[in-house]
């Protein structure tokens, strides 16, 4: 009985509301990859990589859009009832333009890959608020609905278009899909308007003011994830793009298992550490640890099926030790990203949205010149490699900015060292 209840936190740390959130996060993280073999098979290798190239950029630009305000619904939403009324407002408004541009834009496009990212970035920006939103209204089983309807929609509906001969191009049927994805999101989890007086320090221009210091944050987390193919698409050719595409599907899909979970995560932590701080520390820990035993799960479960899984994928690529090494060495950076979860939950308790704003910058930063550097020589482990590196800056930046707060010992340091110390000591072993 002990084990099984051992066992059970593992896999389940939050409790029936974080199970919730934990299938939404399967079915996000999965769903790509349930599609991808689909794609893979149905889109010519040029054809795929343009639209992995579009979609990554338009993530990217799509950050852009939402302003930083994720972070006031994240936060504000939460912790200060007189703020929902406000917020509310702004973003009925915000969903009616946003969806009113980018329709514009794709009845007036002629299919231009530039245009295309633009338009497709207003959906994405969408989906940046109706995430959080759901989360702060603690709509588990609408977050997880929308989790996966958001991501799997676009990719549906090029499947879709493929299938009766491409009536559209295809990356105006990318941005159809993101749309009605959008739309139906919109619908699961607007909230309904209540009575409440609309407060001037939450408008929607004073929102913008107070979070515009994390939008650079928030830039960067999405270019973490996606400026590698980018680099790839640029220096070599969109349909590298589409090859890393997969690659990193794989590689970092505990990560985007983790990320879901952070939704359940963050009201926890949050709402603990505004009523017995002592408590909250004592329970962060004990999450940082749980988490890293699902992940250590994870990242096995990849190491011994990674070659089938992505000759599932896409039997054209073929699978090679660079890549086996590839995927493995990304996987094993969610000890590393545990870590960093741990440090935004802190920041955000005490509003320190700046320390954000330059850390994860500056990391993407390094990534793209570690992408760069050793794009050549060591090929598609550059990728691991730079998003390693990404990881490992940012979270000794913000130890460094938090040890002159008052959360200085909040986290373990051995859990620090031990996630950094993994992750590299495999690198050399990789590249030697």
């Amino acid at each position: 009985m002990k084990l099984n209840s051992s066992l059970s936190k593992v896999l389940m740390p939050f409790g029936r509301s974080g199970n919730i959130y934990l299938f939404g996060a399967i079915g996000q993280g999965l769903g790509p990859v349930l599609l991808t073999p689909i794609l893979t098979r149905m889109l010519s290798v040029q054809s795929y990589g343009e639209i992995t190239f579009i979609t990554s950029f338009a993530s990217i630009l799509g950050i852009l859009f939402s302003f930083g305000l994720p972070i006031i619904i994240s936060r504000s939403y939460v912790l200060e009832e007189e703020s929902r009324p406000s917020i509310n407002k702004w973003f009925k408004q915000i969903v009616l333009i946003y969806f009113s541009f980018s329709t514009l834009l794709l009845l007036f496009s002629n299919a231009t890959i530039n245009l295309s990212i633009l338009s497709l970035a207003f959906p994405f920006a969408l989906m940046q608020l109706i995430l959080p939103l759901a989360r702060a209204q603690e709509k588990a089983k609408e977050f997880a609905a929308v989790s996966i309807i958001g991501t799997l929609a676009p990719s549906f509906a090029v499947i879709i278009n493929s299938t009766f001969t491409s009536p559209l191009p295809n990356s105006k049927a990318l941005i159809v899909g993101a749309l009605l994805g959008s739309l139906i999101a919109v619908f699961l989890i607007s909230p309904k308007t209540k009575s409440g007086q609309l407060i001037s320090r939450y408008s929607i221009l004073n929102s913008v003011k107070m979070a515009y210091p994390v939008l650079p944050h928030m830039f960067a987390m999405v270019a973490l994830i996606n400026i590698d193919k980018v680099i790839f698409g640029q220096q070599i050719d969109k349909s590298f793009s589409g090859y890393l595409q997969v690659i990193m599907l794989v590689g970092t899909a505990p990560i985007m298992i983790l990320s879901a979970l952070n939704h359940a995560w963050l009201n926890q932590i949050l709402l603990q550490l505004k009523n017995n701080s002592i408590k909250a520390l004592d329970n962060l820990n004990n999450t940082i640890l749980r988490l890293f035993a699902l992940s250590g799960l994870l990242v096995i479960l990849i190491a011994v099926l990674n070659k089938p899984i992505m000759n599932l994928l896409n039997p054209k690529l073929e699978v090679n030790p660079v890549i086996q090494k590839t995927i493995i060495l990304t996987s094993i950076a969610t000890f590393i990203y545990v870590i960093y979860l741990a440090n935004t939950h802190l920041l955000t308790w005490q509003s320190k949205f700046w320390v954000l704003g330059i850390t994860t910058p500056s990391s993407v930063i390094l990534q793209s010149l570690v992408i760069y550097s050793t794009l050549n020589s060591i090929g598609y482990l550059a990728a691991a490699l730079g998003f390693g590196a990404a990881l490992t800056f940012q979270v000794l930046l913000l130890e460094g900015f938090r040890s002159k707060t008052q959360t200085s010992g909040a986290i373990k340091r051995k859990y620090l060292l031990l996630s950094i110390t993994t992750f590299w000591l495999v690198a050399v072993l990789f590249l030697i």
